[in-house]
């Protein structure tokens, strides 16, 4: 009996080691959350759903702003769709990755879409119910634990070993996701295209804009403005999927507009104008690398801007 309780031992001491190894050195590839809730807590923040994720480059964001008084670096704390919708449990997570204790200059990149403030026509927000509210990072208590063996006991269904050979994408230690897995031709290019369009259907038929989500929004806004600096952007996608998106919610733009105003923040709808087809994505509505990259240093631009015309001193 001890010879098997030994042997039981050493077995489950490798394979803990195994676990741990393939944590650390793979995490990024195992998970694309797992990452998030390995590193310290941070500063600065970019907030949002899949398309901030891969969209904005916390390294670009660092290297255009570290002339101007932020706390950085800044890291990519915007989870999918599934997770990152505005709301009491994503402020909760937020609040527990920012570094309370010591951010006062820091910079806060919220990235909205109308789906963030969607919630699902069977949930009662009033009642605390909410879709994502079983899946990271709202149930995680530990955020910035390396490793973190409390995702792997809580999340295990979101873990993909055999990617470890794969390697089509990668989670950065700086929150930024990486796609590396592109279209190589047009037709690939629609076919993801038209996967996309089928989910913002049915979300549209799924989904009715929330009250609650957007109230809890204000809340992180204000939350935040204690610890440094807000802007709020509408990163660009394809002119169809922002037609889905205006039927879904048609007064989107307006009320992030009177938030920028209320709250005195700058909103950058980079949906305007020629934004939405300069900026490259790989399935009409993601950012690749590439975009992104131009994209973040075009928000860093639009920031330095907006920046500088506050510090400009007034003539007499």
């Amino acid at each position: 009996m001890k010879k098997y309780l030994f042997k039981t031992l050493i077995f489950l001491l490798a394979c803990f080691a195994v676990i741990t190894f393939v944590l650390l050195k793979y995490g990024g590839y195992v998970d694309y959350f797992y990452v998030k809730f390995t590193t310290p807590k941070a500063k600065s923040m970019i907030i949002g759903d899949s398309r901030s994720m891969q969209g904005i480059q916390p390294s670009v964001v660092n290297e255009a702003l570290s002339s101007k008084d932020y706390s950085l670096p800044v890291f990519n704390y915007s989870f999918t769709i599934a997770q990152a919708s505005m709301g009491p449990l994503y402020n909760e997570s937020i609040l527990k990755k920012l570094d309370t204790t010591s951010s006062s200059n820091g910079l806060f990149i919220i990235s909205v879409t109308p789906w963030m403030f969607g919630s699902d026509k069977n949930n009662d927000n009033a009642k605390g119910e909410f879709r994502e509210e079983n899946s990271p990072p709202h149930n995680m208590h530990y955020v910035d634990v390396n490793p973190n063996y409390e995702y792997l006991l809580k999340n295990l269904q979101y873990f993909h070993f055999r990617t470890i050979f794969r390697q089509s994408a990668e989670m950065h230690k700086d929150g930024w996701l990486e796609e590396k897995n592109l279209p190589q031709s047009e037709a690939i290019f629609k076919a993801w295209k038209e996967g996309q369009s089928k989910i913002f259907d049915n979300m549209m038929e799924e989904y009715v804009v929330s009250d609650i989500r957007l109230e809890s929004f204000h809340k992180l806004v204000i939350r935040l403005q204690e610890h440094g600096e807000v802007i709020l952007v509408r990163m660009p996608i394809d002119s169809d999927f922002i037609e889905k998106e205006h039927l879904f919610y048609p007064s989107f733009d307006s009320d992030m507009e009177r938030a920028a105003q209320k709250f005195n923040i700058p909103y950058f709808n980079f949906n305007k104008q020629f934004f939405a087809t300069k900026f490259k994505t790989y399935d009409g509505h993601h950012l690749d690398k590439i975009g992104g990259q131009n994209f973040t240093k075009t928000l860093c631009d639009s920031i330095i801007s907006i920046k500088n015309s506050i510090n400009i001193p007034a003539t007499r």
